[in-house]
Parts: structure tokens; C-alpha cells; sequence
């Protein structure tokens, strides 16, 4: 029998049958007089939590457990007539349903079963529940479903890790294309921001050595030097009312373009759900999906709004800096050019780091909300059974969770930067180390240095920090920006059965 590529994917990859084994069918099948099972789920939990191989199988009117017995299956059937509710309870290792019959009765079946199973026994829970509503399912290929549920999980892990980050980034960007106008006003004012940065420093080793030390040295007049030097503070104080001018430009627009694109992607993807079926719903959590359609979307806008911007301009201000710092003392120059190339390598490296904890992150978030989504819409069932207790420890228990995921996050990224930060302040000791003697004269090779040019080149060096803490902030934007867009692409890409 030829195998579909979700069961070739459940046998490579899992130790479970990719389907119903022949001598189960036919036992629940014998029971039930010869009709057929239409939809099945493997229960692979004992009530001790033990692994264990229960077939949970769903008839036209039954619904049947079969527990392997000697060499055998002992088959236990249910009409479906006779349940009344289902109750699922998610755990830490494992869920279990129960099939609730008449009031005051024991439950009709309990089944226990891992979160690798959890899609499979979702399908016959949701059919059950649409019955007890009133409402019918229509029938479908029952190994077809198994399998596909079984192999989701798969399928989406492999997808994670085989994502290429760049494509995922490059299909967000191309959201901007609508609003070009705004994404050109602000990149023009990031680069004008850039520009007239790097002028400051310069008129301030300008005026030391073209200015006051040849007043001092009376080698200038002091009304002619007053004058040069009033003429270069006003520049500076025009540059940096140009600069503040353009960062209110360039605030003001790439945030509400942010907003914008978070709308549409709210919007995209909310029209989006409309059209899956119930199938899918019935296969992934709300709380999941509501996490994406809320957190993941206003997450991008963080991204949009100024991490393109600021990771452009940073990157062009490290250029810039390089040229200048090796146009006005290309030995010194070197000092803080050379390593920078090592620091973007470790900032990349680290940022590959950080995403795999917010993936994990993101993940036990979903958790937390589906607790919520949960709970909350079924209180009353939670007070009639007097489950309070036990739905706040569920929720304590994922909330410490995703804590101490968040809390590993922390220690990862405020154990890096304050490294790479000592690392990029230590050569700004070694330019120290090395211009001194150039200060003094006393270099060997009788090298000077001037004192105007030593200053604009500390003041270009403190620049030099800026953008390498901005690349590092944005770096983790960029990561958690990426999981977001993998998780609303995820949905986006899943197309209507």
C-alpha cells in the first residue's frame, strides 16, 4: 500500500503505526457489527502515566476503546447517543479526556494520552462536541486525518528550523511597499541624522588646532580667532537642530507607519481565519491563535517602526566613523576599524542564540493564554465540578514556565552585551595606550599627533559605541520580530481545506 507523505514522515521520525493497525479495525469493527471506524486517535498513556497503546476509534454511532489483551484487543464501545459531555485536561506531560454520560453516573471512558497525540484526539473530541451541539461533521478519510495530525507537529519543527530568517524579514519588508512615500521620508531623515553627526567632532578638533592654540601661540588675532570660533559653534548649534529636526521626522512617520502595518497584518490575517474550516480550529489552540492575532502582530510593530531604520543607520554610521577615524590617523584608526568586523560576527552569532529561547518563549506564552481561552468561556463548568483549585495550579504552573523562560532570556543577553560592551570600551584604552606617546613626543618612530585631532578622534571613538549598542538592542528586535512573523506567516500560509 502505497504511503502518504505524512505517514512516511510519522515511520521515519516516530515509533508509532502510521495508521490504525489492521487487527485493531477489525477488532472495533467486529463490535460493531461491521461498521466501519471512520476517525481514530492513538491514546498512548495508562491512568499511571505509563506508556501504554489504546485506540480511541469513532463510529457512525459508536465510539470504541481497544486495550491490547493477551494476544489480542479487548474492545470496550460506547454509543455516542449516550455521551452527554467531554471534558479535556491539559498537564505538564500529557492530557486526558473524559467522555461524561448521565448526571450522577460514572464517566463513560477516560483516556490519557501525550502531546504528540493531542491533534488526533482533538479530531474525534471536536466531532463528539459538534454532535452534542447539534451540529454535524462531514465525514473524512480517517488515516488521512491521523496522520496529518500526528505529522504536524513535525512538519512545523522542521519548518522552524529550515526557515532562512532573511526570507522571513524580506516578506515582512514587503508590507512597506504600500506606504513607500513614508519609509523614503524616513530613511532620508536617518541619513541626514547620519551625516551632519560626524560634523560636531570635527569642528572641535578644527577650532583646537586652527584655532586656539594659534591665538595662544599669538600666531592669530584674537578678534580674527573670536571670530572663526563663534562661526563654528553657531554650525554646530545649526547641525544639531538639524538633527533634531530630523529625528522628529523620522520618529514621527516610521512609527505610525509601524501601526500601520500592524493593522494590516491584524486585518490579513484575521480575514485569513475566516476562511480555514473547522478542522483547523478544532486542531489548534485559541489561545495560540489569539496570541498571534494580538501579540504577535503589535511585536512586529517595535520592528517596523525603528529597527529597520535604526540597524540601516547605525550600520551606515559605522561606516562613516571608519572612514573618518582612518582619514584623520589611519594607525589609530585601525585600532577601532579592525575589530569591528568580530563584533557584528558575535552579535549575529548570539542573535541565532536568542532565537532559539524566544521561539521556546513564545510557545510557553501560547500556553498561558490557552489556559485562558479555556477557563474562562467555561467557568461554569470549572465551578460545578469545583475545579478552581486545580485550573489556578494549571495556570501557576505554565505562568513560573514561560517565567523562567524569559528569565533564561535575560541572563543570556545581559551576560553577552556587558562583555561585548567592555570589549569595544577596551580599545578605545588601547588608542589611549598608543596615541600618548605621539602626545608627548616621545614616539619612537617620531610620530606626532596634534591635540585637536587627538580630540575630534576620542569624540568620533564615543560615537563609535552608539551604534554598536543600538545593532545589539536591535538585534534581539530583529529576533523576537522574526519569531512573530514565522508564527503569522504560519497561519497565512495555511490554505482552506
Amino acid at each position: 500500500m502505497n504511503k502518504t507523505m505524512d505517514q512516511r514522515i510519522i515511520s521515519k521520525y516516530t515509533d508509532q503505526p502510521d495508521r490504525m493497525p489492521s487487527e485493531v479495525r477489525n477488532a472495533i469493527e467486529a463490535a460493531w457489527g461491521g461498521r466501519p471506524v471512520q476517525l481514530y486517535a492513538l491514546t498512548d498513556l495508562d491512568p499511571g502515566m505509563r506508556l501504554a497503546e489504546v485506540w480511541l476509534g469513532l463510529g457512525e454511532t459508536e465510539v470504541a476503546l481497544a486495550r491490547r489483551e493477551g494476544d489480542g484487543w479487548s474492545v470496550q464501545s460506547i454509543s455516542r447517543k449516550s455521551v452527554r459531555g467531554i471534558l479535556e485536561t491539559p498537564g505538564l506531560s500529557g492530557s486526558t479526556l473524559t467522555l461524561i454520560g448521565a448526571p450522577d453516573e460514572p464517566a463513560l471512558a477516560v483516556v490519557r494520552y501525550t502531546h504528540r497525540q493531542r491533534r488526533a484526539v482533538e479530531n474525534v473530541r471536536f466531532v463528539l462536541e459538534q454532535e452534542l451541539e447539534g451540529r454535524t461533521v462531514p465525514e473524512a478519510d480517517g488515516d488521512e486525518e491521523y496522520a496529518r495530525s500526528v505529522a504536524a507537529p513535525i512538519r512545523e519543527a522542521q519548518a522552524l528550523v529550515a526557515g532562512n530568517q532573511a526570507a522571513v524579514l524580506f516578506r515582512l519588508l514587503g508590507y512597506l511597499r504600500r506606504y513607500k512615500k513614508k519609509v523614503a521620508m524616513g530613511f532620508a531623515a536617518a541619513m541626514l541624522i547620519t551625516l551632519v553627526s560626524l560634523v560636531p567632532p570635527y569642528l572641535a578638533g578644527y577650532l583646537i588646532d586652527s584655532v586656539v592654540r594659534p591665538v595662544q601661540e599669538g600666531e592669530m588675532s584674537t578678534g580674527r580667532g573670536g571670530l572663526i570660533a563663534w562661526i563654528a559653534v553657531t554650525a554646530m548649534a545649526v547641525v544639531f537642530l538639524i538633527r533634531q529636526a530630523s529625528a522628529v521626522v523620522r520618529l514621527r512617520h516610521m512609527a505610525v507607519l509601524g501601526e500601520w502595518v500592524a493593522r494590516d497584518l491584524r486585518t490579513e490575517l484575521y480575514e485569513h481565519l475566516q476562511r480555514l474550516s473547522l478542522g483547523f480550529f478544532s486542531r489548534k489552540k485559541t489561545g495560540s491563535l489569539i496570541t498571534r492575532v494580538s501579540s504577535d502582530t503589535d511585536r512586529l510593530w517595535d520592528f517596523l517602526a525603528f529597527g529597520i531604520v535604526d540597524v540601516s543607520l547605525s550600520g551606515a554610521m559605522l561606516i562613516g566613523l571608519s572612514v573618518v577615524l582612518l582619514s584623520l590617523d589611519w594607525r589609530l584608526g585601525l585600532i577601532m576599524v579592525v575589530p569591528v568586523p568580530a563584533f557584528i560576527w558575535a552579535i549575529f552569532r548570539h542573535g541565532e542564540h536568542m532565537n532559539r529561547f524566544f521561539i521556546r518563549a513564545w510557545r510557553k506564552w501560547s500556553r498561558v493564554t490557552d489556559v485562558l481561552s479555556d477557563t474562562i468561556p467555561g467557568m461554569r463548568v470549572v465551578k460545578a465540578f469545583n475545579q478552581e483549585e486545580r485550573e489556578t495550579g494549571r495556570f501557576n504552573e505554565r505562568n513560573v514556565d514561560v517565567t523562567n523562560e524569559y528569565n533564561r532570556i535575560h541572563h543570556s543577553w545581559t551576560t553577552f552585551w556587558p562583555i561585548l560592551m567592555f570589549a569595544v570600551h577596551g580599545t578605545t584604552v588601547v588608542v589611549w595606550a598608543f596615541a600618548i606617546p605621539r602626545l608627548l613626543g616621545t614616539d619612537p618612530d617620531g610620530v606626532t599627533l596634534t591635540a585637536g585631532t587627538f580630540v575630534s578622534f576620542l569624540l568620533y571613538t564615543g560615537m563609535f559605541i552608539w551604534p554598536m549598542e543600538v545593532i545589539g538592542q536591535m538585534a534581539r528586535t530583529v529576533q523576537r520580530a522574526t519569531t512573530s512573523a514565522h508564527r503569522v506567516f504560519e497561519i497565512l500560509d495555511t490554505e482552506p481545506e
